[in-house]
C-alpha cells in the first residue's frame, strides 16, 4: 500500500537563479543550451537546436546544471508543466521561470514521480497553491509541501514503464497525424498536376490602411 510523504522528503527542490543571470541568452548553436518553459513539451525537453543558449555560464550558475533523473518543472506561467532530464541534457542550464526537482533515487523513482505529478488532479493541488497574480506563481516551500502517495521502489518502476509505454504509443500517433496532415494538401496538389490554379500569380499591391474587396459576381435577382 502506498504511503504519503511530501515531496521535499523525497527529493531536493533547487529554486530558480536569478533572472539577472541570464542576460546575453542567444540562439546561437556555441554555449550552454538554457530550458526554458517553452522548451518542455509532453513531459520532454525540446532538442538542442532549438534551445537559446548561454555563452559564458558563470560560476554561480554551476550548481543550477541538471542531470539524468532531474525534473524541471515550470514555476511561473505555465506552472506544473514538467520534464524528465534525458543523459542528452546532462549539465544544461533551466531557465529562472523554472525549478529543478531532485529525486532521491533510493526512494523514488523519476519515471514515476514525474507521471505522478503530471497527473491532473495534482496539478490542481499545486495550482490551488500559487500565487496568482499577473503570472501565476509557485515557490519551492509550495512544491516542496506537495502530498506524494509513494508505493515500493519495485511497484514504482512497474508503473513507470506502463506510463512509458503509453507515452510512447502517444508520440507514434501524433507522428502519424502530422505526417497525414501533410498529406492530406499534398494529394491535392498531385491531383492538380502539381500546381494550384493561381498560385504563381503575383498578388496585387495594396495601399496601408485600405481593405482588399473580393471581387462578386451579380447579384441573383429576387423572385416576386
Amino acid at each position: 500500500m502506498a504511503r504519503i510523504y511530501r515531496l521535499g522528503e523525497l527529493a531536493e527542490i533547487t529554486p530558480s537563479p536569478s533572472s539577472d543571470q541570464f542576460e546575453g541568452l542567444d540562439e546561437g548553436l556555441s554555449g550552454t543550451p538554457v530550458i526554458s518553459p517553452g522548451d518542455i513539451i509532453d513531459g520532454k525537453i525540446a532538442e538542442q537546436s532549438l534551445l537559446r543558449n548561454l555563452k559564458a555560464v558563470p560560476g554561480s550558475l554551476m550548481r543550477f546544471r541538471v542531470e539524468p533523473g532531474d525534473l524541471v518543472m515550470v514555476r511561473q506561467g505555465a506552472v506544473g508543466r514538467i520534464a524528465l532530464v534525458e543523459e542528452r541534457s546532462r549539465g544544461w542550464l533551466y531557465h529562472f521561470a523554472c525549478m529543478r526537482i531532485h529525486p532521491d533515487r533510493r526512494r523514488v523513482e523519476p519515471g514515476y514521480l514525474i507521471a505522478y505529478l503530471s497527473h491532473p488532479k495534482v496539478l490542481d493541488q499545486l495550482i490551488a497553491r500559487a500565487n496568482v497574480g499577473t503570472v501565476t506563481t509557485v515557490t519551492a516551500r509550495m512544491v516542496e509541501e506537495l502530498p506524494v502517495a509513494l508505493p515500493l521502489l519495485a511497484e514504482q518502476r512497474l508503473l513507470a514503464a506502463a506510463v512509458a509505454e503509453v507515452d510512447a504509443q502517444m508520440d507514434n500517433h501524433r507522428q502519424a497525424l502530422a505526417r497525414l496532415g501533410a498529406l492530406r494538401p499534398a494529394l491535392i496538389t498531385h491531383l492538380l498536376g502539381g500546381e494550384v490554379p493561381g498560385e504563381r500569380l503575383p498578388m496585387p499591391a495594396v495601399a496601408p490602411g485600405t481593405v482588399r474587396r473580393v471581387a462578386r459576381g451579380p447579384r441573383p435577382r429576387r423572385l416576386s
